[in-house]
């Protein structure tokens, strides 16, 4: 009896440790190092963050370096990985890359030049293309963007 208790436990403390495991690290603006250009991330807008299934987190200046880095490392499309950007409306917060809504924008200046911007609402995209212009885009559509601008 006591070790289907043993067993359960260690279950549950997998369980739980992988989870933990799995979350992303706050961005150290002014300290940390991009993990594909690195160059010091300054701009708390263009943060971004790939979480592994390992709990591995690999941290960048811009949306433009986080998919490159993907796709150099063929991380694109594997589920297993948490892509995750800074919601530009509240850049304290990371939001899930794939459904996020994006703006480029050239008069809002990323630190690699693409001028992408992630929001975690369409209301917010939307405000901000009313009060600042811009094109929206999906995450396929910055993804194609990426790839265009480093050929």
């Amino acid at each position: 009896m006591h070790k289907k208790y043993f067993y359960l436990i260690l279950l549950l403390a997998t369980f739980f440790v992988v989870e933990c495991g799995s979350k992303p690290e706050p961005i150290i603006y002014g300290q940390d190092e991009c993990e594909f250009c690195r160059m010091q991330i300054s701009d708390n807008r263009y943060g971004a963050e790939i979480v592994t299934d390992k709990g591995k987190a690999y941290k960048f200046d811009s949306i433009e370096c986080l998919i490159e880095f993907a796709v150099l490392k063929n991380l694109m499309g594997d589920e297993n990985h948490k892509f995750l950007v800074t919601d530009f409306a509240t850049p304290e917060s990371f939001i899930n890359a794939t459904n996020a809504f994006y703006v480029h924008n050239d008069n809002f200046r990323s630190p690699m030049g693409l001028n992408v911007s992630a929001f975690e609402s369409e209301i917010s995209r939307q405000k901000f293309v009313s009060e600042s212009g811009g094109s929206i885009l999906n995450w396929i559509e910055v993804i194609e963007l990426v790839k265009q601008s480093s050929m």
